[in-house]
């Protein structure tokens, strides 16, 4: 788990380096032996104390909770209390200390830090930091709570502890969260003239006076209420109370009981037993084990080189993360040539955001931009392991694609369809080799939407599946292995929840009232916000296949053909249900004219709950379907895949944990008081009628 060193003889270097495991995951275990060992240290003749990580790019990935599963309401609040006595021991060590970053440094492992008396961070792109405890449900646990705002300032370190986002080792210099950011192959050597007393950052000698006065400020009643109410109302705004995490940890601060072990241990067992947390840590393990599993699958298949078959929105974020992310040679081809170039921009705007955000040096985004290229035909003999097609929804134009790619490139590359509704097997159909031909159907947009569907036909070889999964894995995103089937899965159980939505609005309900109620519900966005995502004329194409396959759940509502005509093509082309910025494309606000085009009046007449149960019930239908049809071969993947490819709300572990939760009997029995209502769109799976029989037998 770590060893203990000496460097001149008298400074102590505890190198982190968890055995059998590419990151630093800490547990009981590992806090249990650094106890003993920082007891003994503290009295032995130091200068000081090195915490250094043995592993690149990893110093800590954050705490195993598995270990705490089983666990006592009693032994959780013991736990967190030895925690917290680790780094109040750090903290009062008769000698100074030293925690040199490189890599991610999260949750447990910035706890660490923080109770040190200097922190010093390596300069690359990799040395994050973060405290993201509340996003398993939990809050900081060994100190965090009082150290972090202690340390950058309370609402900095409220909306890091409410948020759990990511921030770069220059971020956190900025915020004095480190001391200094210096080269990662003189870490050490900075880390010892700072015990050696021969270095001192400006973060330091600011301490003095600034820190001092902002902490006194801070401590005056209205202001410290001030603050806490501005991290709040910003929170809020995202987490809509789904998350009783985010109000232990600003009822604490309320009550002024963040430093108090006693207290912050108590909220710590509280929320580790509530079902909220539950639900996360289960998403997480899943997720865990989803990786792992796909690492298997990718065996040693190394991929060099991309192509890319049309230059849209599509092809253009999928240009993108593969040179911005998998560090891969990517050319663009498009019979259009202003399209290779608005791709070209559209990655080069998605790479300055990075440098803006500070994740990116500027020299990288160099490096990485020219990684891109593009032409409107195929120049000489070039090599790809993989070319996917982002092309409109046409059988006969994607196997043209195919032919024309295998005339061109190596027996061995893979030809990868992008397709929404399209039979991989009969896209593959006219391929010479079609044990070549799979399916990757990434989501937009792609920089945003982790979650790509793996969609082999029968005749699709182990190999080019084994590719398929190593080109997403090194792209950043998450593989999911789906049933050749149209709509694959996501946007399967997506499509009805959106057309439901449509439903909704043309009843008489507004707009932002509709997109309002599912986000309360958790959702990100509203179902009509993620319409203007995908594009309103991609899912009208899509739905006469969908409609002849799976029946009139994916039926065309009336007047959708209204916005059509009226080019409501959603945020490519600034025009959907709302308003985009002509520049940046933010959405701004609701399109009112709206209305007008389709011919309603918004009245309002329905609550949220029930426009929330319409579109969920369409939505949970679906998946029944799905899991009924084998889309999906794992329940549990289907719960992390509706959260990352449809962002489903987490805190309910999933779609299929909500199906559960609630009851397949309850779920019928709305089903089949809607279908009165609102026709056979809603007719119960036979899926859900199984499991409510065998609920009602077993009750």
């Amino acid at each position: 788990m770590f060893k203990l060193s000496f460097y001149q003889r008298d400074i102590a270097v505890i190198t982190l380096n968890v055995t059998a495991k590419k990151q630093n995951w800490l547990n009981r275990e590992t806090l249990y032996y650094l106890n003993a060992l920082v007891t003994q240290l503290a009295n032995w003749p130091l200068r000081g104390l090195i915490f250094i990580s043995g592993k690149e790019n990893s110093f800590v990935q954050g705490f195993s909770l598995l270990g705490l599963e089983q666990k006592s309401h009693a032994e959780l609040t013991d736990f967190s209390q030895l925690s917290r006595d680790l780094m109040d021991k750090i903290q009062t060590l008769p000698f100074s200390s030293v925690c040199a970053v490189q890599g991610s440094c999260f949750g447990l492992g910035l706890e660490l830090a923080l109770s040190c008396d200097y922190r010093l961070a390596a300069d690359d792109m990799e040395t994050r930091f973060s405290m993201p405890q509340v996003k398993s449900g939990l809050l900081p646990f060994a100190g965090g709570c009082h150290l972090l705002p202690q340390q950058i300032g309370l609402k900095q370190g409220l909306l890091m502890m409410l948020s759990g986002n990511k921030i770069s080792a220059r971020h956190a210099l900025a915020k004095g969260l480190v001391d200094e950011i210096v080269p990662k192959a003189v870490l050490f050597q900075v880390a010892c003239r700072y015990l050696c007393g021969e270095a001192q950052s400006a973060v330091q000698k600011a301490k003095g006076g600034y820190h001092r006065l902002l902490a006194k400020g801070e401590n005056i009643r209205w202001l410290r209420r001030y603050l806490i109410e501005q991290a709040e109302q910003q929170i809020w705004l995202k987490s809509f109370d789904h998350y009783p995490a985010t109000n232990a940890i600003l009822n604490l601060f309320k009550q002024q009981q963040e430093s108090r072990a006693s207290a912050v241990s108590t909220r710590f067992a509280d929320l580790f037993v509530d079902k909220t947390s539950t639900a996360l840590r289960r998403m997480e393990r899943t997720n865990r084990e989803m990786r792992h599993q796909y690492h298997d699958l990718q065996r040693d298949s190394k991929i060099r080189k991309v192509a890319v078959l049309g230059s849209g929105f599509m092809g253009a974020g999928i240009a993108y993360i593969t040179a911005a992310r998998a560090g891969l040679p990517v050319r663009i081809k498009d019979i259009n040539p202003d399209g290779v170039q608005k791709a070209l921009r559209l990655s080069y705007l998605l790479l300055q955001k990075e440098v803006d955000q500070g994740h990116l040096p500027y020299g990288k985004l160099l490096q990485k931009i020219y990684l891109i290229s593009g032409g409107e035909r195929f120049i000489g003999k070039q090599a790809a392991d993989i070319v996917i097609e982002a092309v409109y929804e046409d059988l006969a134009l994607k196997q043209n694609l195919i032919e024309e790619s295998e005339n061109y490139y190596d027996e061995k590359t893979i030809f990868a369809s992008n397709t929404l509704t399209l039979s991989i097997a009969a896209i593959a159909s006219k391929a010479q080799r079609p044990q070549n031909v799979i399916g990757i159907h990434y989501f937009t947009p792609v920089s945003q939407r982790r979650m790509v569907e793996i969609i082999p036909h029968e005749t699709t070889s182990p190999d080019t599946v084994a590719k398929a999964i190593s080109l997403v894995i090194e792209q950043g995103q998450v593989p999911l292995l789906v049933k050749d089937s149209p709509g694959f899965f996501i946007n399967r159980i997506m499509i009805p929840y959106l057309l439901e939505a449509f439903y909704c609005l043309l009843d008489g309900e507004a707009v932002g009232t509709i997109d309002r109620a599912l986000q309360e519900f958790g959702f990100k966005n509203g179902p009509l916000a993620m319409i203007d995502e995908m594009g309103l004329d991609i899912l009208v194409k899509a739905l006469p296949q969908l409609e002849r396959t799976f029946g009139a759940r994916f039926s065309p509502p009336p007047k959708v053909d209204y916005l059509l005509r009226n080019e409501r093509k959603g945020r490519k082309n600034r025009r959907g249900f709302y308003l985009y910025h002509s520049r940046s494309g933010d959405r701004t606000q609701v399109d009112k004219s709206i209305y007008q085009v389709l011919e309603v009046v918004a009245e309002n007449n329905l609550e949220p709950e029930q426009i929330v149960r319409r579109c969920i019930l369409m939505l949970l239908n679906e998946a029944a379907y799905c899991a009924q049809e084998a889309v999906i071969t794992n329940l549990n993947e289907g719960n992390v895949a509706s959260v990352l490819g449809m962002f489903f709300p987490e805190f309910r572990g999933g779609i299929y944990a909500y199906i559960d939760e609630i009851g397949a009997a309850t779920i019928v029995a709305e089903l089949e008081l809607m279908v009165e209502l609102h026709g056979e769109r809603f007719r119960p799976c036979e899926w859900l009628l199984l499991k409510a029989a065998q609920q009602q037998q077993t009750a």
